[in-house]
């Protein structure tokens, strides 16, 4: 039964034997010929030529090299290989065994860490950008999306300050698929979106980020920008412990009353051989406290916040918030051969915020017209994935498989709202200065005591699950394993579980408040203790995908390598409603080809061609439908999900072609251009209402013309060592994106997708000294403005954003190091408008400050 469970789950391995080589010689430097270098426990050997050089075909994994010659010492290491490496090299340098220091001089070269990253990338049959911890983990970043934006072709979005969505080829957030060690991750998102949201994992859990920019036919077909993979850290032969722990604070934010600025952070990281070259261990875990707070200004124009150039409200917002995230992975690999290996492994990440905030809504200048709303709440986050991988190599074939089961949710609980209520107050004289900067602390009534108009209490639950099976099978077509047919099936379910509790009291007891202040509902207990969430607007969605393809691969020589396959897709959705018994499903399928083509100019210098077809599958929370505007509530504040069953899946064409140079110290230039071509893009949408005499917003998806893309992308990773010796421990990383859309039958002059940037970069400057043993890394970004949405049938846009953050580590003692972090150290201000923010007639319509805020801490990793 066991077996026959395994049997359904697949990961996508690229695998096949690669070629370990090097030569062997003396500490003298002269070569050894005629030496033995062998896989220890089986077959696999070679001898040394004339010239000392070898050469081993492996299978992927860990295996175990022992080189020896007479007279002299033994050589015996073990090396990992992933299952997409094509070629290792491994030199070796041998004493001789009469040495009266008794011990063996070893040299053993071989690419680790990002270089390795780098091999991975260049060797892969897909258009891919790998990056690894040794890289990413000198920068300040406190989010996977922060991380993955220093990558060629990537912007992300922000969310209170912090990277949390993930964009790839100028494409809108939903167009990207997430995974997790090659595993799709569920989104919670209430919203009308598939995007998966990344400030829930922290990157200090994960050892390698790959960005898969073009499709092969054993990759989901929903990924017309691309797929983000995230490796978290994996059983490893070498004994490797970390401890880290660090403090800090936030700089800008303290006129609330009792708010805590404390950030405080820590991780640990055990990673061990069990059992003797079979069995290995990891366990590691991550925690991070960040209490911080966000002023946000907003104002309203006309009848319905986009009407007319007449300010009708201003909204300023006090917000303090408190988050701690928890991070656990474990992982046993087993082993039992070279050829075969088990690994199962288990992730933990949560969010606990806790958040007050306190908001005034004044009339017009001349009104006294004064809503004053104090909300406090606690959310809580969850992800849950567990994943068991299977791999056998057998003579010319090799079949994997896995099951994976990854559940999130989001949990309101005791959302509650004080609303005190003041229709017709004083009209004090204001300038128009003075009206625009009101703060949630002003008052035009402060000799007028304010009533509780109505009080609120919300709970929120919201599930989802995703179960993968699947098995591909990989037939060498000759000996050296440079040809193969691979086939493969795969079946994914998600399911979403939406339940709600809603009551408003509009008759309270509470007291008046004076003007200028709030509610105190640390005082106040919340409407329902043990509220009942059966009884709520509650729905039911599910969604199925079968998958099946067949792809051919092949090395034709030294210089050209091709993959080419069809996938296809079935695809069921469908939802109930609990409360009136409403339901409904559809389904459809799909064929995708690929075709991906590597043409080497040389050994580090080729070019990639790609063209694939994909698809963004409507989410299905959008299809349910809703039947009144308050019927389904976000966990964000006035905020609602409207069901749109019209909207249909968006398709695409995709073309990219790249040219890649891999230089010395481990550099990368990268220049790329693509073109993408769809069919049904979608767009999100804003509907304005009053809601208990609060704006609220009533979000959903709606499809737009057929739009085309053109984009450049340009990365860059290099040491400068090459220009005079003197800059040998500076590195440059960054990368360049512009775009240029296009919709069909549009005649607006710079008509353009939503949440696509038409430009971003991303540069560092890293400063590397072994022999001061010191780290500098001065991080910034940019991106220009996106439009965002469409309110009430006018542009939202959001204004360009340039962040700069800060990273030092200095080796105070042997493997005890201090490390400094400074975050938003420019703390550019988030920006909406109506209209493009770089026109006059444009109109602001919020504006947000996060504050700068840093982190100085210890670490000690020994060995």
């Amino acid at each position: 039964m066991i077996l026959l469970l395994i049997c359904l789950g697949s990961i996508s391995l690229f695998a096949q034997e690669a070629e370990v080589r090097g030569t062997v010689t003396n500490v003298e430097g002269d070569t050894l010929v005629g030496g033995s270098v062998q896989v220890v426990g089986s077959v696999i050997g070679a001898i040394t030529d004339i010239n000392g050089h070898y050469t081993l075909e492996v299978p992927p994994g860990r295996i175990r090299i022992l080189a020896s010659y007479i007279g002299y010492e033994n050589y015996d290491t073990t090396l990992r290989i992933s299952t997409t490496e094509r070629e290792v090299e491994l030199d070796i340098v041998l004493s001789e065994s009469f040495v009266d220091m008794g011990e063996v001089i070893v040299y053993g070269r071989r690419a680790s860490g990002q270089a390795q990253a780098l091999r991975i990338q260049q060797s892969a049959i897909t258009q891919q950008t790998v990056i690894h911890s040794e890289l990413f983990n000198k920068y300040p970043d406190i989010t996977l999306a922060e991380t993955v934006q220093r990558m060629p072709g990537v912007t992300i979005t922000r969310n209170r300050g912090e990277g949390e969505l993930v964009q790839v080829r100028g494409l809108p957030e939903q167009y990207t698929a997430i995974s997790l060690n090659g595993q799709r991750l569920p989104a919670v998102q209430p919203e009308a979106d598939r995007a998966g949201s990344l400030d829930i994992i922290q990157s200090n859990l994960v050892e390698q980020v790959r960005v898969v920019k073009a499709r092969s036919a054993d990759m989901d077909a929903d990924a017309i920008g691309g797929t983000v993979d995230f490796r978290i850290r994996q059983p490893e032969q070498q004994f490797e412990v970390l401890v880290q722990g660090g403090a800090g604070t936030n700089f800008g934010f303290d006129r609330a009353d009792d708010i805590n600025t404390g950030i405080a952070q820590g991780a640990v990281v055990l990673n061990s051989e069990l059992s003797d070259e079979q069995v290995y261990g990891l366990l590691a875990g991550s925690f991070f406290r960040h209490a911080r707070g966000n002023r946000m200004q907003r104002y309203d124009y006309g009848e319905n916040g986009v009407t007319g150039r007449s300010i009708s409200r201003v909204r300023p917002i006090d917000t303090d918030r408190i988050t701690n995230k928890t991070g656990i992975i474990g992982a046993v690999e087993l082993r039992p051969s070279i050829y075969n290996r088990l690994r199962i492994s288990y992730n933990y990440s949560a969010i606990d915020e806790d958040v007050y905030t306190r908001e005034t809504n004044f009339g017009s200048l001349g009104s006294g017209f004064e809503n004053r709303i104090t909300s406090k709440w606690n959310e809580e986050r969850r992800l849950n994935m567990v994943a068991l991988e299977v791999e056998n190599n057998f003579n010319k074939t090799q079949l994997d498989y896995a099951l994976s089961f990854a559940s999130t949710s989001e949990r309101l609980i005791d959302r509650q709202r004080a609303y005190h209520y003041l229709p017709f107050g004083a009209s004090p004289d204001l300038s128009e200065d003075e009206y625009l900067n009101l703060t949630p602390f002003d008052t035009k009534n402060p000799a007028t005591e304010i009533p509780r108009q109505s009080t609120e209490q919300q709970n929120l639950d919201l599930e989802e699950d995703i179960a993968i099976g699947a098995v591909n099978l990989t037939r060498y077509l000759n000996t050296g394993r440079t040809r193969f047919v691979r086939v493969g099936g795969r079946y994914r379910i998600k399911e979403r579980n939406y339940r709600e509790f809603f009551l408003r009291d509009s008759f309270p007891t509470a007291a008046s408040i004076p003007g200028g202040s709030f509610a105190d509902l640390n005082e106040e207990a919340p409407l329902t203790e043990d509220p009942d969430l059966d009884g709520g607007p509650n729905y039911f969605a599910g969604e199925k995908i079968a998958a099946a393809y067949l792809m051919f691969v092949n090395n034709w020589n030294a210089k050209v390598s091709t993959s080419a396959g069809l996938r296809y897709e079935y695809t069921n959705i469908d939802y109930e409603l609990s409360g009136s018994g409403g339901a409904d499903s559809l389904s459809y399928n799909d064929l995708f080809p690929s075709l991906n083509i590597t043409y080497r100019i040389r050994r580090d210098r080729q070019f990639r061609f790609a063209y694939y077809s994909a698809i963004a599958r409507v989410p299905y929370s959008t299809l349910v439908p809703t039947s009144d505007f308050e019927e389904r509530r976000q966990a964000r504040l006035d905020v609602f999900s409207l069901g749109n069953t019209d909207v249909e899946p968006t398709y695409s064409n995709n073309f990219d072609l790249v040219f890649e140079r891999y230089g010395r110290s481990d550099g990368l230039i990268s220049i790329g251009v693509y073109a993408k071509f769809l069919d049904n893009p979608t767009v999100r949408t804003a509907e304005y209402r009053l809601v208990n005499h609060q704006p609220a917003l009533g979000y959903s998806l709606m499809n737009t013309a057929d739009a085309r893309l053109l984009g450049v992308e340009l990365g860059f990773y290099q040491n400068l060592g090459f220009i005079n010796q003197g800059f040998r421990f500076l590195n440059l990383n960054g990368n360049l994106n512009f775009n240029d859309y296009r919709l069909a039958d549009s005649a607006l002059e710079g008509a353009t997708l939503a949440q696509a940037p038409r430009r971003s970069a991303n540069l560092s400057i890293v400063y590397s000294n072994p022999r001061q043993r010191l780290n500098l890394v001065i991080a910034g970004n940019y991106r220009s403005s996106t439009l965002d949405l469409l309110q009430d049938g006018e542009p939202i846009w959001i204004n360009a954003v340039i962040s700069l953050d800060l990273a030092a580590d200095y080796e105070l003692f042997k493997d005890i190091s201090a490390y400094a972090r400074l975050n938003n150290a420019t703390d550019h201000r988030s920006e909406r408008y109506i209209g493009k923010p770089d026109q006059d007639d444009s109109l602001l319509l919020s504006s947000t400050n996060y504050g700068v805020w840093g982190v100085l801490g210890l670490r000690w990793r020994p060995g």
